[in-house]
């Protein structure tokens, strides 16, 4: 009989050779080979519909951004920088034991502890922040709770790679420190070797924290700690849409009803208004019966307690904050942001459709009625371009307009003509260019509305938007082959100049093609674009090489890459999830040429048509069938 253990060890050191190989092949050679490999890959994905065992990273030591300045090495704690410290899986960790001052980052995590009862280790909690005992992971059942079974995949194996010399301990303990599993060996080894051990699923339902101990004596150095999760039997594009779904879950709060803006951080404390009101529409697309992983009780039951929760947030002219927190058990604008336009128009758009979905006509009713309560006359600028919002003190308006061409100005001029308030047309600029050539502009308006794909210019810009958008696309896809030829993301054909979260997670950064020097690749371009693409598989073929890089695993695509494939940052951030999950089932519905839910909904409901005919006016846009953006005419 063949050993399992031995199998794991070999596939992952096959997987970790092809990494390297994908890496560090001569440049001549693989754009040669690209096509090839592009081919191979398109196969995989129509052949991938099977169970298999992926490995979900929880910490790659080797990525820990140390902190500057006075203290930087005075003990463990003082090591990690505040802002990048929490796991992959958008959870928290720490350091244990008495030797925990002996640890120091190198190539991993190092340490060498003194012979007697100097120990130390790491801790990292599996779901939410350690403090919180009620948010425990299910080896089982893996993905939030509201996704059905069916789509759930399990946890199968625990995998830690070290180097050195000494014994180390793995324990997975509940959230009252009760040891549920535990796992020693000896580590006796020059250059990182992955250990794997097969977990028993059934015993690890109310799992909180994976720990690593090196016993007295060691000389260790740890460079990750993963999870093998094994995926249910799904092809690669009902992966994607499941895993990006299930990342944007996991900054949803059950007893709050608002989507956490990253998902390491506590529970109220920086919600996102809009990525929220993206939640709700995602949920019920997910409930649909050509995907089927929620239940539809279950979406209507999230459409009604983010209403509830979000309606309870005090707004300003009709205007709902960007960010809400928490003040005293109630939601409120979170100081130093503002009451913003744009995200008012997602939130309300997307929510609309998501209770048109689900068929919830009293919610319909009430949120065109708060959508009528915003003040849209007083929020017009002299120029008749309506203000991006207000502060933070819900009277000062922001002096700038909503004029540049592209999504969100669309989205905010659609939202106005619900409310029943034309806008000056002639404000948005002409140029069938987003900002900075910045991809999501170009593409947040089709999460909702088909009929930015069609060819026929539109009656407020006069701009042709497929064409512009089709443009910018392929100037995205060269963008690296240009600026850095012999670089990672044009061997790999990687691209996605949008807006996210710098390299380390610090600060929010907006990139653009029309940017010179551009390092940065946020992937939820990708998929947001996607059915742009002739062929859907050219898209998948990609997301299959992301894979196996790492760059797309059982918790989402990561936040962004860097394009010289020095590092990548695994946050879990809110916002891009939506846009990824809704981009996802997009390519999805192309992909499969199924009716696309979202935009059945765009096209039958007569508040959306009214809407969208400030762009595209006259009956034909209520009668062309709903498709994916990309899909000719009439199919």
């Amino acid at each position: 009989m063949r050993n399992p253990k031995k199998l794991l060890k070999l596939k992952y050191q096959a997987t970790k050779c092809r990494k390297l190989w994908y890496y560090y092949l001569d440049s001549k050679m693989s754009r040669l080979l690209s096509p090839l490999l592009f081919l191979l890959s398109a196969a995989t994905v129509r052949a991938q519909e099977q169970s298999r065992l992926i490995w979900q990273p929880v910490l790659d030591y080797q990525m820990r951004a140390p902190a500057s300045g006075k203290g930087a090495e005075t003990g463990a704690e003082h090591r990690i920088n505040p802002f990048v410290s929490y796991t992959h899986i958008g959870t928290d960790f720490g350091f244990h034991g008495p030797g925990e001052n002996a640890m120091s980052w190198c190539e991993g995590v190092c340490l060498t502890l003194k012979e007697g009862q100097e120990w130390a280790g790491m801790w990292h909690s599996l779901a939410g922040l350690a403090p919180d005992a009620s948010e425990t992971l299910n080896f089982t059942r893996c993905y939030p709770a509201l996704i059905k079974p069916a789509a759930q995949p399990s946890i199968q194996q625990v995998l830690i790679t070290a180097s050195g010399r000494g014994r180390l301990k793995l324990e997975i303990k509940s959230a009252r420190q009760d040891t549920l599993w535990v796992h020693e060996f000896e580590v006796s080894s020059p250059t990182p070797r992955p250990f794997t051990e097969i977990v028993p699923a059934q015993e690890l339902q109310a799992a909180k924290f994976l720990n690593w101990t090196a016993e007295p004596g060691s000389d260790l150095s740890i460079t990750d700690l993963k999870l093998g999760v094994q995926l249910p039997d799904l092809p690669l594009d009902r992966y994607v849409l499941l895993a990006s779904y299930a990342k944007m879950a996991r900054c949803y709060s059950p007893e709050l009803g608002f989507l956490k803006d990253r998902a390491h951080i506590r529970d109220g404390d920086f919600n996102s208004i809009p990525a929220t009101g993206l939640f709700a529409l995602a949920t019920a697309m997910m409930s649909q019966p050509d995907v089927d992983m929620v239940s539809p009780d279950d979406a209507r039951q999230i459409l009604q307690k983010i209403w509830d929760s979000v309606g309870a947030i005090p707004t300003a002219k009709g205007l709902l904050p960007h960010f809400a927190k928490f003040v005293n058990g109630k939601p409120v604008i979170h100081p130093g942001t503002e009451y913003s336009t744009i995200d008012t128009a997602i939130y309300y758009q997307a929510m609309f459709m998501a209770a048109q979905m689900l068929d919830h006509n009293v919610m319909s009713k009430a949120v065109l009625d708060a959508v009528k309560h915003v003040d849209f006359p007083g929020l017009m600028l002299p120029d008749g371009a309506i203000s991006h919002g207000l502060r933070d003190d819900g009277r000062t308006m922001l002096t700038f307009g909503w004029r540049d061409w592209g999504g969100e100005t669309a989205l905010v001029m659609m939202l106005a003509r619900m409310a029943g308030v034309s806008s000056s047309p002639e404000v948005m600029h002409s140029t069938g260019r987003p900002w900075q050539g910045t991809g999501f502009i170009a593409e947040v308006q089709s999460l909702f509305y088909p009929d930015f794909d069609s060819v026929v210019p539109d009656a407020v810009s006069k701009i042709n938007w497929r064409e512009a958008r089709q443009n910018l696309f392929r100037q995205q896809k060269s963008y690296f082959h240009g600026s850095m030829p012999e670089g990672m993301a044009a061997h790999f054909g990687l691209y996605g100049l949008s807006a996210g979260e710098g390299a380390f997670g610090t600060s929010y950064e907006v990139e653009g093609v029309d940017l010179p020097a551009q390092k940065l690749i946020d992937p939820h371009y990708i998929l947001m674009s996607g059915a742009l693409e002739e062929d859907p598989q050219t898209v998948y073929a990609l997301l299959g090489h992301m894979e196996r890089a790492g760059y797309l695993t059982p918790w989402g695509l990561v936040e962004n890459i860097r394009a010289d494939g020095t590092g990548f940052l695994p946050m879990i951030s809110a916002l891009n999830a939506g846009f990824e999950t809704l981009g996802a089932y997009h390519l999805m519905a192309k992909a499969r040429h199924i009716e696309d839910a979202i935009y059945r909904v765009s096209r039958q409901s007569t508040e959306l048509r009214y809407a969208a005919q400030l762009f595209y006016p006259g009956e034909m846009a209520k009668k062309e069938p709903a498709r994916a953006p990309g899909a000719p005419a009439g199919s």
